[in-house]
């Protein structure tokens, strides 16, 4: 074994034990906000569009985290290997406070108002850029297995239509169509 294989360095270890418990808390996040989801399609299951957007939102929140599960065990395993990245505490810190808070809402009465700015500010968030970071660190893509899952851009584009078509928020409204205008004009 040469030296650049070696895993057992402190440094490498070290660096190997943030990665998985930093992929430990990303997992957890994922698993939070498809449970926000599947509270959100439970409470306005009445709305057929409401309820199939955010049931599919759920089960594709479940995948992103069998996925980071699943990274972390082939890094443990030594299946996968990861390359050295630069991500902030703060972002992940900042990330676990705003997902544990918005599934603590989601446990009571939300309005529809509500449940829609919460889907939408969590589909905008760093969450998305995270995993991606974290998922492309390792050679997990190399090895054939799915690293995106690709429904991502027309679950926010189907999110986008139904905010025009049942938010009462104004403000939210405009911001939806606001970011979208500027995300498809150059």
């Amino acid at each position: 074994m040469n030296t650049e294989e070696k895993t057992d360095t402190p440094s490498v270890a070290a660096g190997m034990s943030s990665l998985t418990a930093i992929l430990d808390t990303h997992a957890l996040m994922e698993t939070q906000v498809g449970e926000i989801y599947i509270n959100f399609a439970a409470n306005f299951g009445h709305n057929p569009d409401l309820r199939s957007l955010w049931g599919t939102m759920a089960l594709e929140e479940g995948g992103h985290a069998a996925l980071i599960r699943a990274v972390n065990k082939g890094l443990l395993a030594g299946v996968f290997q990861a390359k050295s990245f630069l991500l902030p505490m703060e972002v992940v810190e900042t990330l676990v406070v705003r997902v544990s808070d918005y599934h603590r809402q989601a446990q009571g009465p939300v309005s529809l108002d509500d449940a829609l700015q919460i889907t939408w500010e969590l589909e905008c968030s760093e969450l998305d850029f995270m995993r991606e970071l974290l998922v492309s660190s390792s050679n997990i893509a190399d090895l054939g297995f799915p690293t995106n899952l690709e429904s991502r851009d027309k679950h926010v584009s189907r999110l986008r239509e139904l905010i025009q078509q049942y938010a009462t928020d104004e403000g939210l409204r405009r911001e939806v169509k606001f970011l979208s205008a500027e995300r498809f004009s150059g």
